[in-house]
């Protein structure tokens, strides 16, 4: 199946970066009944600026990790 994903940043008071990957899914256990599903997939500190380039990286990074960036 496929899983949709939402990405989120945010910086704390000390000037710390943090990034977010959430995955999202709907299983079908048997015909016509839906269960939907989400997990946090990644979360990790960013070292550096949030630019669009690094932000694609590490989303990558965390989908590449966890095998399922084909799903994606």
């Amino acid at each position: 199946g496929a899983i949709n994903v939402t990405c989120d940043t945010w910086q704390a008071d000390n000037t710390d970066s943090y990034f977010a990957v959430t995955g999202h899914w709907i299983k079908e256990k048997i015909p016509m009944q839906w269960e939907p599903g989400n997990a946090l997939l990644g979360f990790t500190k960013l070292n550096n600026a949030h630019n669009g380039q690094r932000l694609g990286g590490t989303l990558f990074k965390v989908l590449d990790g966890l095998g399922v960036t084909h799903k994606v």
